[in-house]
């Protein structure tokens, strides 16, 4: 999966596949059309390798984000500047994915529980979905969800989703947003008593930043590892000899 995921940036910055914005951001962007990626979660997790990737950052970012939590408490807590640009003075980011999953539109709709008992009470349904896109609010969040729908398919004993971004920040978002996605399937896996299996996600505006150029390219040329096995249990994930080439950093686009 990871070769299909440097393609994916090659073509972005491949002048006879992709188109330059002028995003919102102000920095400009390569973007491409309707990319997608699988990967199985039955052996290996998939965390990128030919960088590194830091697991107390997914960790931190998928416990805010299952607790409903809107501040930037707890990635301060965790010396975690990833939400620091978007915050207000005091750490607020408004009703954004946390709130929207558990307190959808602020009426007590808790989207993650609902598609728990669901998935157990109604394995064959095909309306297992969650979806963070509130249009209602969308004036009060530092930034709009950018993944945004989640659905379910109960195959047997085996669980598969299949998610929906509207906008990927290929190089520096995207790897921690797999593992992040990756750790929700074990997560409602594990609370239904099944096997956490297949994960299809499309991207409808897949992008490389400009000021990420050299960066993606360097990533592009390092050398990719195995995948590391894992073991997820009471919502702890622990990988198993992960090896990765060095850190690459980038500045954010805000």
């Amino acid at each position: 999966m990871e070769n299909k995921y440097k393609k994916i940036i090659i073509d972005a910055l491949s002048e006879n596949e992709t188109i330059f914005r002028n995003d919102r951001t102000g920095v400009g962007c390569w973007s491409l059309f309707n990319q997608s990626l699988e990967w199985q979660m039955e052996k290996k997790f998939p965390i990128m390798t030919s960088k590194k990737i830091y697991q107390n950052i997914f960790d931190t970012e998928f416990e805010w984000f299952i607790n409903g939590e809107t501040n930037i408490k707890r990635f301060k807590d965790n010396k975690i500047k990833i939400w620091d640009e978007w915050a207000n003075n005091k750490g607020e980011l408004g009703p954004v994915y946390g709130y929207q999953l558990l307190n959808f539109n602020n009426q007590n709709c808790n989207q993650l529980q609902n598609v728990i008992d669901s998935i157990k009470n109604n394995p064959d349904s095909r309306r297992h979905i969650i979806s963070l896109w509130n249009p209602n609010q969308l004036k009060d969040m530092a930034l709009p969800p950018c993944y945004l729908y989640f659905q379910f398919f109960v195959n047997y004993d085996k669980l598969n989703m299949f998610v929906v971004q509207r906008s990927a920040d290929l190089f520096l978002g995207l790897p921690y947003d797999i593992c992040l996605f990756s750790k929700l399937l074990l997560y409602i896996s594990e609370k239904t008593s099944l096997k956490a299996s297949k994960i299809a996600l499309n991207i409808v505006d897949a992008h490389v930043y400009r000021n990420h150029y050299d960066q993606a390219l360097q990533y592009c040329n390092n050398e990719s590892f195995d995948f590391p096995d894992y073991e997820y249990k009471n919502n702890k994930l622990t990988l198993i000899n992960y090896k990765s080439c060095e850190a690459i950093k980038a500045p954010i686009a805000i």
